[in-house]
């Protein structure tokens, strides 16, 4: 078995993308189940900074990011045989971050109610494009305030829906929810940041 050429994972927001192409997804998954970590290292390398992105986004928190991505990792390495189908690593691996995520969003929540916790360490006007402009970026920060208002299963269906772009089915999947359940979340998600935001889903997402 040929080596691979690349370090350990390490824990850290610096992560470098690999190019599209390279080692099929189901090798790089049956070489780290065999043992070698240098496989390991580039699934968390392919995968990761994605994730990373994904994660910043639904929790508005770079640092939290990373520790929800580095604990997914873990998790998804120590549990890579209940894996069915390898092809479907970066699906997996998605549901795995919501969970973590929906489980620290369930928790800042609880914080706040109870007023133990301070203000969050970034904002959705963190994320904006360069040459966004300022009313954008207001309406941005305003998003960002009532996602953050919203309980952590419809703040997750919208911004997995609607920030991250995945299919419906998709979002219903890393829920764990059904397809009805997660139209609901939808709705209910809308109605209220509709009620105090201009914001529109992008075109060609319904």
């Amino acid at each position: 078995m040929d080596p691979l050429p690349v370090t350990r994972p390490a824990r850290s927001g610096q992560v470098l993308p690999l190019p599209a192409g390279g080692v099929p997804v189901e090798q790089l998954v049956a070489r780290t189940l065999g043992g070698d970590r240098s496989a390991e290292g580039l699934l968390y390398r392919r995968y990761a900074p994605g994730v990373l992105a994904m994660a910043g986004r639904l929790l508005q928190s770079t640092t939290s990011a990373e520790d929800v991505v580095h604990d997914a990792f873990i998790i998804a390495f120590g549990r890579l045989r209940q894996l069915a189908d390898p092809a479907q690593f970066r699906g997996w691996l998605v549901t795995i971050v919501v969970s973590l995520v929906r489980r620290r969003l369930r928790r800042e929540r609880l914080l706040r109610f109870v007023g133990l916790d301070g203000e969050p360490e970034s904002t959705l006007e963190r994320f904006a494009r360069p040459g966004t402009t300022v009313e954008a970026r207001g309406e941005l920060a305003l998003l960002g305030d009532t996602l953050r208002a919203l309980p952590a299963d419809l703040r997750l269906a919208w911004g997995l829906r609607y920030v991250e772009g995945e299919k419906l089915e998709d979002v219903a999947a890393h829920l764990n929810k059904s397809l009805s359940t997660t139209k609901r979340y939808l709705a209910e998600a809308e109605a209220r940041i509709t009620a105090r935001v201009s914001v529109a889903p992008p075109d060609g997402v319904s």
